[in-house]
């Protein structure tokens, strides 16, 4: 397991799901160290046993900490943990093995992400592992449960990405003091439209474009005087980038540029992404995007990319516009046509988050829990 906010949030729906006597946590002392652990699972009651921190023997203790306690063994970010899985069974003599894992990434080779050695292995292996007695394997779809199969993975079932609206969303809809968390035009309030970047900000979310993009816009455009709302924490090579671009130096001049680099809470990302118009969520790999469906459970449209998964979350639900990711004029107008759109790409996400939910998560991975 690794120290990822959205894989921690997983942990923690599991765990709820089953009876505290039951509940036992599998975590390495890295993790069980980390601010993350410490934000989403040290308040929950559990008997916790510190893994190794090589996978092979990890998986090892895991599957016979597991069988010693009559339990289900579930690795919910399984993607490098197939072969080891596999290892440990083969070495128990493949016994009934009521173990549960979570592909979390499916890309294959040929598509945007760059392939190695692992990817090329892993639908072979996940499909021996799917026929051993007891175990179940699936893999994470998005939230709204656009996409039902995988290339390369036949007879493996999705598991919708657990995303529900918070209370405060579904509270702030009858409230129109509300502003943008209600869908409103911000133009109607005269404010600057304001678009979010949030969660982990790698390289892989594009800032240097949407910088770019907006840093660029003519006073003509529609996204002419857009702020930029970065919020989370940033990969090294982002921080430096947001401190010695020119675009940003623009846009900081200008008031237009907010960052908050840390680990927000879950009531502050709640509050980040309520207080955007939209959320930007330009990846270029072929995997589902949290924050599409977390910006949806708020109400908030996004600005997504013309590729991969994340575009066939926005196009498949209306909640957005996309563009090329690697063309900032492209991004530009993208932008401009969701500002232009604006109310009814809002009132598109409200609907959209009627399909959110955690109990088909919940139910692909440990079956009916009582």
């Amino acid at each position: 397991m690794e120290a990822a906010g959205h894989r921690l949030r997983y942990v923690r729906l599991l765990l709820a799901a089953v009876p505290p006597a039951r509940r036992v946590l599998l975590v390495p002392r890295s993790v069980r160290g980390s601010a993350e652990f410490a934000e989403h699972l040290a308040d929950v009651e559990a008997d916790v046993v510190e893994l190794p921190e090589s996978r092979r023997p990890a998986m090892a203790l895991a599957l016979a900490t597991a069988a010693a306690r009559g339990a289900r063994l579930v690795v919910p970010d399984g993607d490098k943990n197939v072969a080891p899985l596999l290892l440990a069974l083969a070495r128990s003599g493949f016994r009934r093995a009521p173990v549960s894992l979570l592909l979390m990434r499916t890309a294959l080779p040929g598509g945007p992400e760059p392939a190695t050695a692992g990817m090329a292995l892993k639908p072979a292996l996940a499909g021996v592992l799917a026929r051993v007695p007891g175990a179940r394997v699936r893999f994470l779809t998005d939230a709204f449960g656009v996409v039902v199969r995988r290339r390369g993975f036949p007879g493996i079932e999705p598991v919708r990405d657990p995303v529900e609206p918070p209370a405060a969303a579904l509270e702030r809809e009858g409230n129109p003091r509300a502003g943008r968390a209600t869908g409103s035009s911000p133009r109607e309030s005269g404010e600057p439209f304001r678009v979010g970047v949030f969660g982990v900000v790698s390289a892989r979310k594009n800032v240097p474009v949407l910088l770019a993009a907006l840093a660029g816009a003519r006073d003509d455009d529609a996204a002419a005087g857009a702020h930029l709302v970065v919020g989370g924490r940033c990969e090294p090579d982002v921080r430096e980038f947001l401190g010695s671009s020119p675009d940003a130096a623009v846009l900081t001049a200008a008031g237009r540029l907010h960052v908050d680099d840390r680990l927000l809470t879950e009531d502050e990302f709640d509050t980040a992404v309520a207080g955007v118009d939209a959320v930007a969520v330009l990846h270029d790999n072929d995997a589902p995007s949290g924050v599409v469906a977390e910006a949806a459970a708020r109400g908030v449209p996004v600005l997504g990319p013309a590729r991969g998964w994340a575009s066939s979350m926005v196009t498949g639900t209306g909640i957005g516009e996309v563009a090329e990711v690697d063309d900032p004029d492209d991004v530009r107008a993208a932008l401009g046509r969701l500002v232009d759109a604006h109310p009814r790409r809002a009132a598109a996400a409200r609907r959209a988050r009627t399909r959110l939910g955690t109990n088909h998560f919940v139910r692909g991975l440990l079956g009916n829990v009582t």
